[in-house]
């Protein structure tokens, strides 16, 4: 018998994403600010919708979900403010050191007693004084983190994409902590998009991610047409595929002499 558990969607703050919590017992009501536990310290949120679930927890998804007090709240704020205030003082001195490195954004999570910078750099950087400056400035421990390309907009969360919708890996990729498999130019190619750089790649300036959303889709149902280039016979006569719908089922066969056809996957099928 399947235990019966709570499935309560969060809109984390202030990246408006929604995380899902699988709990068992829960007080809590729509529209409450709660914390939750990250990978490092604690974030905070607002109760979107409870809804009663007939299933376990999948792996990978945190349990611990709890009623955000006051002090949670104000605190809260104090560190975004203090988050700001070290992006604005890092970047300062940055730029004074002339240090081969981009910020790219700060954050102090609720629950941890230590400022993380993350950045980017094409080589190696000697941030130690850097370092030893924002400690004796903020009076605690700083990290440097090195993120990669594909890294930065999730990290920035605002981003948008060629679509006009929040990025993928800022939103609900970022979400369950997983990425999707590396994403090559045969994606593009099977799904007969335009394979100028500005059309196919994301701010990141790589290959954007949703180019995998639909490529099994795709890969499978090439399976079941003939190859563009491929010759068939058609009522009695050769035809070079010239073209080919994947999403239709249908393909362009060509004559020796430029007549064309559309076929079916149907029509394609009796041949066999």
């Amino acid at each position: 018998m399947v235990k019966k558990v709570n499935l309560v969607g969060v809109e984390t703050y202030p990246e408006g994403r929604t995380t899902y919590f699988f709990i068992k017992k829960q007080d809590l009501r729509k529209g409450d600010w709660c914390t939750y536990r990250l990978r490092e310290g604690m974030g905070i949120g607002q109760v979107k919708f409870i809804v009663l679930a007939q299933q376990e927890a999948p792996p990978g998804y945190t349990r611990y979900l709890k009623r955000a007090t006051l002090e949670d709240k104000l605190e809260f704020e104090r560190r975004m403010k203090l988050e700001k205030k070290a992006f604005e003082v890092a970047l300062d001195k940055i730029s004074h050191s002339h240090l081969p490195m981009k910020l790219v954004s700060t954050r102090y999570p609720l629950g941890i007693d230590r400022i993380t910078f993350y950045y980017t750099a094409k080589q190696r950087v000697d941030f130690r004084i850097l370092v030893k400056d924002l400690a004796a400035i903020f009076k605690m421990r700083i990290q440097m983190r090195q993120i990669g390309a594909r890294d930065e907009p999730q990290v920035l969360t605002e981003s948008f994409g060629i679509c006009g919708r929040r990025i993928c890996c800022a939103s609900f990729l970022g979400n369950i902590k997983r990425r999707l498999d590396s994403v090559s130019l045969e994606a593009a190619r099977l799904q007969n998009l335009p394979l100028a750089s500005s059309k196919i790649s994301g701010i990141c300036g790589r290959l954007r991610c949703c180019l995998n959303f639909e490529y099994t889709t795709y890969s499978e149902l090439k399976k079941d047409l003939p190859q563009v280039g491929e010759v068939i016979k058609w009522q009695g006569e050769k035809m070079e595929i010239v073209s080919r719908n994947l999403l239709t089922e249908t393909v362009t066969a060509q004559t020796k002499n430029g007549i064309r056809k559309a076929l079916t996957k149907d029509q394609l099928n009796k041949l066999k």
